[in-house]
């Protein structure tokens, strides 16, 4: 029942093991803490592994996007759950009934001022030329943040830095009004979440968060995918902004079947989902609203890197419509669950796992994590059979 609580608790598609500590070598509790946390680090050899196994396990879940709640991502739960079985390890899927979010409509324009026509913002990845997955790309989901409020917000923009309550701190004592407008922060520092809370309680209408080249783009030196590994000027980074665990409607329990859940609007009155609207936008996105900010100029550890715009504080005079429209719905996930029994201490768990869903393709986050978790179970199994 305990361990049942455990994965209730998270929202998020699980891939995990259960493992006795007698099924890991040279662990036994009959031992010191010392003994139990060595000075000298236990490295697991690379030698007993083939990458190319790995690689694989990689390629096959992440041929497609795989959101969670999707089939796509169900398909995926059985990849990992048929992983485990033929190499003979007990395994079983566990659904759960948990509340997701999806974007139905995202519009995002900008003008000087409100009799200026307004410039549309498409909000959109490019894809680039020789990909091997645009035949798939159209199965990505539109940038947005999970658990977003719903409306739109009309109003002049000020630049927060990183959305900080320290951030809003030096805005409030430098006359700057965030009360009334809509708040241009970067990624970084903070949860995304934590960047949209403290808006709302400065008071803002809605606030746009988008990612800085200076920390995401190798510092604004043209360094973005495909000519190097930093995310490109089109790139956006796409999350939650729920600042609970797990299914919203569900705080503390399983979400299964007709369980009792918690309506939406107290989850917002809690503070724990956003009540403004929120979208994420590139550095090419944000950089062209930092261009219409006027007004102070924004100190050094608040500026870009090299090729920016001047940062400034504004209000305005650059005026943002952005609208948000999403749909929170009640949709099945798929927790995968293996055990390997240990012969000593039965009653003690250790858990190794990760989660499966992603935002797009998830090569990085999560899978390459669910690949390395299948990998290592794999290899420690052939281990003590051998």
């Amino acid at each position: 029942m305990e361990s049942t609580k455990i994965y209730s608790l998270d929202s998020r598609p699980f891939c995990g093991l259960l493992w006795p500590p007698s099924a890991l070598p040279s662990f036994s509790y009959s031992c010191s803490p010392l003994a139990l946390y060595p000075s000298q680090p236990i490295i697991f050899s690379s030698s007993l592994s083939s990458n190319d196994t790995a690689a694989r396990h990689l390629l096959a879940l992440t041929r497609r996007p795989h959101v969670a709640g999707s089939k796509a991502n169900a398909i995926a739960a059985t990849y990992v759950l048929e992983t485990f079985s033929s190499a003979s390890i007990p395994a079983h899927i566990v659904p759960y009934d948990v509340l997701l979010s999806y974007p139905v409509h995202r519009s995002l324009s900008l003008s000087l001022d409100t009799a200026t026509p307004a410039f549309s913002f498409n909000l959109s990845q490019e894809i680039y030329p020789g990909d091997p997955f645009a035949n798939v790309s159209a199965d990505v989901i539109p940038t947005f943040h999970a658990y977003a409020q719903s409306g739109n917000a009309v109003g002049r923009v000020v630049y927060a830095n990183y959305g900080r309550v320290e951030d809003f701190a030096v805005l409030r004592e430098a006359g700057v009004e965030v009360s009334g407008n809509v708040v241009l922060a970067r990624y970084g520092k903070i949860f995304r979440g934590d960047i949209v809370r403290n808006a709302q309680l400065a008071g803002a209408l809605a606030a746009i968060v988008y990612t800085d080249a200076k920390d995401y783009g190798g510092g604004g030196e043209g360094k973005g995918f495909p000519k190097d590994r930093w995310m490109p000027p089109s790139g956006v980074q796409v999350g939650s902004v729920f600042r609970g665990l797990g299914d919203p409607t569900t705080p503390g329990w399983p979400s299964i079947g007709d369980c009792e859940r918690v309506d939406t609007k107290e989850v917002v009155s809690s503070g724990l989902m956003p009540a403004i609207p929120s979208l994420p936008v590139s550095s090419r996105d944000g950089e062209a609203i930092l261009r219409t900010i006027g007004g102070q100029v924004a100190m050094a550890d608040w500026q870009g890197g090299k090729g920016a715009p001047v940062y400034r504080l504004g209000p305005g005079p650059g005026v943002v419509n952005l609208t948000y429209l999403g749909n929170e719905t009640i949709m099945t996930i798929q927790n995968v669950i293996a055990v390997i029994e240990g012969n000593e201490e039965a009653d003690r768990y250790v858990v190794i796992g990760n989660h499966r869903d992603a935002w797009t393709f998830g090569a990085v986050d999560p899978n390459s994590g669910t690949a390395a978790l299948l990998e290592v179970i794999l290899v420690r199994l052939n281990t003590r059979i051998n």
